[in-house]
């Protein structure tokens, strides 16, 4: 029996995927839930498993290929015969090679990046190759090619040993290059193969993360009437309160640590509960209001913004999400996040107040209706019970979805959000 190897569903929004990396060839015997490929979101690299046991016979789709919607058939798999002999020798699973189609044979012969990269490495038989490809990610190995690093001689960083871009970014010691063009200069990140240069220009193709965010950030800002709002907020409390809390913590023996950006989470999460008007989602001639409070943080990784999302952010503590945060930004950056953990969400916080940016203007992350852009905390003198202080000050601006949110509401939930910031004692009730 043929079995068809399919793109599985990987983002709510039925978007296009990238086929990264085959690992096994055609001829190859696998068994139901092995990985066989990696495919590239978005968001994050997903494993792609065997739908069946058997052996493959051939592959419809090039590694490379963008844009593959869920569905779609990447190959087959003869699944015959196979139940009547679950543990196959190593000997039985190498099998006779087996003669590809005519796309299968396209498709193999076709060079990419990944096979530039095993033939670099001098990999010597299909075991080999396999374990290659299993033991680096597709963006390290782009990474590898393009800057010319022995894959082999890294040890990684990712789960397993496994090499991460970051890894070899590492090891090159490359930072993005500024390049003369005309009167100005602009950064170029040397971190993408560059397809082109001319007189001055390089021209870098654009990874499958950045073409999506181009796309939705263009869709956001001229379909979606934006408006913003912005509130200044002591923090001296915020910073008092965590200087205890992390001591009183360290003390435990606990191995966590919570920032002010879990402080900012908490409070957007207790403020949308208190105005569950502002929790809501523009759905063409409806409005869905939404009971859950799923907060998503945006994330800075090579390749661009991921936003992880936190669930039922109003219910957990603040060293629970201290926790959390800091296990989904460290799957974001490694490229790990499986669909579940960036779907969703009702609201995106954007902190660059670590920078040293006093405001900041962001655009809405659909189909979220707000987003709060949190600048930094910087002394300035500010007036208390008449007199001039030196006060820890920062910038709270909110972007809203106008078709679902009014100014009205917006104002109460950054009214919400200011309360709770500057009296954190509310947040621990």
């Amino acid at each position: 029996m043929t079995v068809q190897i399919e793109m599985p569903q990987l983002s709510e929004e039925d978007e296009g995927a990238t086929l990264a990396t085959w690992l096994v060839s055609v001829g190859d015997r696998v068994e139901k839930g092995e990985v066989i490929a990696e495919v590239e979101t978005d968001k994050s690299t997903v494993e792609l498993e065997a739908p069946a046991s058997g052996t493959i016979l051939e592959f419809l789709v090039e590694e490379g290929a963008e844009g593959i919607m869920p569905g779609a058939v990447l190959g087959t798999i003869d699944a015959e015969g196979v139940s009547a002999d679950p543990d196959p020798t190593p000997n039985e699973r190498s099998g006779a090679p087996i003669e590809p189609s005519p796309a299968a044979a396209t498709a193999r012969e076709t060079p990419t990046e990944g096979d530039a990269a095993a033939n670099d490495h001098s990999l010597q038989s299909p075991a080999a190759e396999k374990s290659f490809l299993r033991d680096s990610t597709p963006l390290a190995r782009r990474a590898a090619v393009d800057r010319e690093v022995d894959l082999a001689s890294l040890a990684g960083s990712g789960p397993g040993g496994r090499v991460l871009e970051q890894d070899v970014l590492r090891s090159a010691d490359r930072i993005p290059q500024t390049i003369e063009a005309g009167p100005g200069a602009r950064e170029v990140d040397t971190r993408a193969p560059s397809s082109e240069r001319t007189d001055g220009i390089q021209t870098v193709r654009l990874s499958a993360m950045r073409k999506t965010i181009a796309r939705r950030m263009t869709e956001a800002k001229q379909q979606v009437p934006h408006f913003y709002l912005r509130v200044r907020c002591r923090m001296d409390a915020i910073f008092d309160v965590r200087t205890n809390l992390n001591r009183d913590l360290a003390d435990q023996g606990r191995d966590v640590k919570i920032s002010v950006n879990d402080f900012v989470v908490r409070a957007a999460g207790l403020a949308l509960r208190a105005v569950p008007e502002a929790n809501v989602r523009f759905a063409g001639d409806e409005m869905l209001a939404l009971e859950d409070v799923d907060i998503a943080v945006a994330v800075a990784t090579d390749g661009g913004l991921v936003t992880p999302v936190l669930r039922d952010v109003d219910q957990k503590g603040l060293a629970t999400l201290a926790t959390e945060i800091k296990e989904l930004a460290q799957l974001a950056r490694a490229g790990k996040l499986r669909p579940d953990q960036y779907q969703g969400g009702s609201f995106t916080i954007s902190n660059l107040g670590m920078y040293g940016v006093e405001t900041v203007y962001p655009i809405l992350n659909l189909p979220q209706a707000c987003i709060l852009g949190v600048g930094a905390a910087e002394e300035q003198p500010v007036v208390s019970d008449g007199e001039i202080t030196i006060g820890r000050v920062a910038s709270f601006t909110l972007a809203a979805d106008h078709r679902v949110v009014d100014g009205a509401v917006a104002a109460q939930l950054l009214a919400a959000l200011r309360e709770r910031l500057e009296d954190p004692l509310c947040m621990m009730l």
